[in-house]
């Protein structure tokens, strides 16, 4: 069977990125002839391609700018249009557009498209994209219920052709391990003492790390025990680190860059703390819970990742007073426990969801 699938770029730091890679190393690429057409990975960024390409996946990267992206897909269906199912992962409104363009180019493939966002507000144009992602794919995928709803429509989780694949994530990588937390912890001189919270994503609006920063300065007033661990990069660093000086905190946080051991980050905190201001379904909210790491965010988190009794909501509009309570008291800090029977139970495994993406494959593509 071939498949085409449409991701964002190689980064590893993009959440969708990681979904996609964690997917693509689970598939059996035997059977299932993958290409991956993708942006290039931005400068000074780790990279998936190495793994892809050991795993059998053909990588077909190009310009990481919309236009050149959707000119090359076309360019690309034009000469290859023997695809049995394109798998187009989207976060747009102009992706509806890309859609009549793979159904044009290449109609004998089944089209699903999967959505990985919820960013309100819902506009008119976001109403007009739903009709033509509703008339152009034969399959809808959520990481949630609620990105679904939002990228495609208020009810397209009534339709028989819609189903959630969440974000799951590699049971063997994300886990509780004491060793790698105490060797991250030494590693940035973090002592027996000291307490560690954290965040793993991009530096951008959508993250709200400037929130992020409020929250600590206030948890750091109320014990000044606390560090802060910053895993990534992002057009925010310049705006975090001037006001990291204003506050007088650049001592008391880490910024390590983006980093290809995210287990063993994560695995090193006491609390990982997501206060964005949109998501879809975000992996790393599973991947800290699978490291059995507490876990605080913004009620715009939607909480189909919070499987675990790890995670708290709180709104942005509440009291950095009481994000600095509620994040003191999740802290319990020591050895963190396994949350995966539950995980796995809820399908958050990632062997079980690779196994029912391919059932999806072969149902739509009549096992071709």
């Amino acid at each position: 069977m071939k498949i085409l699938m449409i991701g964002n770029h190689l980064g590893v730091q993009s959440g969708v990125q990681r979904y996609v890679q964690n997917l693509l190393l689970h598939l059996d690429t035997q059977r299932y002839q993958v290409t991956l057409f993708v942006g290039l990975c931005h400068p000074g960024q780790a990279s998936t391609e190495d793994a892809l390409r050991a795993a059998g996946v053909r990588i077909l990267a190009v310009p990481d700018t919309k236009k050149d992206r959707f000119l090359a897909l076309c360019r690309h269906l034009r000469a290859h249009h023997d695809y049995d199912i394109i798998h187009y992962h989207t976060a747009s409104k102009i992706g509806a557009l890309a859609c009549v363009a793979m159904r044009l180019l290449c109609p004998r493939a089944k089209l699903i498209v999967h959505s990985h966002i919820v960013y309100p507000p819902l506009t008119l144009t976001w109403r007009a994209a739903h009709l033509i992602y509703q008339c152009t794919a034969h399959w809808f995928l959520g990481c949630g219920v609620a990105a679904g709803r939002f990228v495609f429509g208020d009810h397209i989780d009534r339709k028989p052709n819609f189903s959630v694949a969440c974000n799951a994530v590699d049971p063997a990588r994300f886990a509780p391990d004491a060793s790698l937390r105490a060797a991250v912890r030494a590693g940035y001189g973090v002592a027996e003492h000291e307490r560690l919270c954290g965040f793993v994503g991009r530096f951008n609006h959508q993250k709200n790390l400037l929130y992020l920063l409020d929250i600590f300065n206030e948890l750091y007033k109320t014990d000044n025990r606390w560090k802060l661990l910053l895993v990534g990069g992002g057009e925010d660093l310049p705006a975090m680190q001037a006001k990291l000086q204003d506050l007088g905190l650049t001592e008391r946080v880490l910024l390590p860059g983006v980093r290809d051991d995210v287990p063993a980050q994560m695995n090193a905190m006491d609390l990982f703390l997501l206060p964005s201001n949109f998501e879809g379904s975000p992996v790393t909210l599973v991947e800290a819970q699978g490291c059995g790491v507490p876990c605080l965010a913004s009620t715009n988190v939607p909480n189909d990742g919070a499987v675990t009794d790890l995670v708290r909501f709180l709104p942005l509009s509440a009291p950095f007073a009481e994000w600095a309570a509620t994040a003191d008291a999740l802290a319990v800090g020591g050895p963190h426990a396994d949350h995966w029977p539950q995980l796995a139970a809820a399908g958050y495994a990632l062997d079980t969801a690779a196994a029912r993406m391919e059932a999806l494959y072969d149902r739509l593509a009549g096992g071709a």
